[in-house]
């Protein structure tokens, strides 16, 4: 199996199963000498699970880091990350390890693979996907360096507009989702923002690494998202190039600005300077308890209610693994173009006259 490394510069290779004994990533072309936060890792990580009303499998998501680090600092060689899981229940997942659940990769990756692990989706489950979030507090961490930050806003939940305050504000909302999750067994999707905010202009590259397209490939990867748009998105569709395009105009600063983001922080594949700003479309959980229709891959068709544990709604979960990709990306660029360090965060300067060497 192919695919499991994200990046140019900054790599990262995922490994690990949904109900295996653990799971971890490997992250390649982190500058040596940064001091890390872990406190910050271990929150990031526990954003995870924000929202534990959401969701029937909540583990403890310990996390260990097995090299790359000495005396909580980065030695610029691979950093090993593992997450272990403790909360598995296999056994459900029996009675339908020859029925495909609608919705999921079951089908398409015994089409690939002829076999797999069935127990709660393998490979494919979001599941795996937990060590990627401390991978990603680690870039963030590069980023704070240069003052960029990545954040995330759920801007519809459950087919509703989120509202900051009123009837309609994120947490009454996923009280209401909960609630109606249990008495109808059902799921429901939802919209993230993503803006990533001072970054400086001119990271990317025509063609093939572009920015926009290098975040969307991470943010698409991520299970269950179904559609990604830049600045206007698909709403360009509908306005006059008179209307979408940014008029330039000199900021405070003496750079050049567009005086509105209809672009979305990007032209031609590169960073103008603005807030790169995207959205995302999270699908419902495919497991529901709710009768679907599928196959017996031992012959005929058969009426189904997923066993297992599911999301009533894992757009809140989203949040933090686009984050943590959209942080990676970012940081993989900077490197590209020079604006962050590739091997050491040491000034050249003192490390030709570091002679001191810290022992026990």
């Amino acid at each position: 199996m192919g695919g499991n490394t994200l990046g140019h510069l900054l790599q990262v290779t995922t490994w690990g199963e949904s109900h295996g004994e653990s799971m971890g990533c490997i992250v390649d072309g982190f500058p040596a000498g940064m001091r890390l936060d872990l406190a910050s890792m271990k929150e990031d990580l526990k954003r995870d699970v924000p929202y534990p009303v959401l969701t029937r499998r909540v583990e403890e998501n310990r996390m260990r880091l097995l090299s790359g680090v000495y005396r909580g600092r980065t030695l610029g060689t691979p950093i090993s990350i593992i997450v272990r899981n403790s909360n598995v229940e296999s056994d459900r997942y029996k009675l339908i390890a020859m029925k495909p659940r609608p919705g999921h990769a079951d089908l398409t990756y015994r089409m690939k693979y002829g076999h797999w692990d069935w127990r709660g989706g393998s490979r494919a489950s979001g599941r795996t996907w937990a060590p990627m979030i401390p991978a990603g507090s680690l870039a963030k961490q590069l980023l704070d360096l240069i003052g960029i930050q990545v954040t995330t806003r759920i801007l519809i939940l459950g087919g509703v507009e989120v509202e900051p305050k009123g009837p309609n504000n994120l947490q009454t909302l996923i009280q209401r989702l909960a609630k109606e999750a249990e008495s109808t067994g059902d799921a429901t999707g939802g919209l993230v923002e993503l803006s990533i905010s001072g970054l400086p202009g001119g990271i990317g590259a025509p063609w093939f690494w572009r920015f926009q397209a290098d975040i969307g490939h991470a943010i698409l990867n991520i299970p269950g998202i179904k559609s990604y748009e830049v600045g206007a998105g698909i709403a360009a569709a509908d306005l006059r190039a008179s209307e979408f395009n940014d008029d330039l105009t000199w900021g405070s600063d003496g750079s050049v600005r567009g005086r509105t983001n209809n672009a979305g922080g990007v032209l031609g594949g590169i960073t103008t300077g603005a807030p790169f700003v995207c959205r995302f479309a999270v699908k419902a959980t495919p497991s529901i308890l709710v009768t679907q229709r599928t196959v017996d891959l031992n012959g005929g068709e058969v009426d189904m209610v997923t066993e297992g544990r599911f999301d009533a709604n894992f757009t809140p979960r989203v949040q933090v693994l686009a984050e943590a990709l959209a942080a990676l990306v970012s940081a993989d660029h900077l490197m590209i173009s020079g604006f962050l360090p590739h091997d050491s965060v040491i000034p050249y300067e003192e490390r030709l006259t570091y002679t001191k060497v810290e022992v026990d």
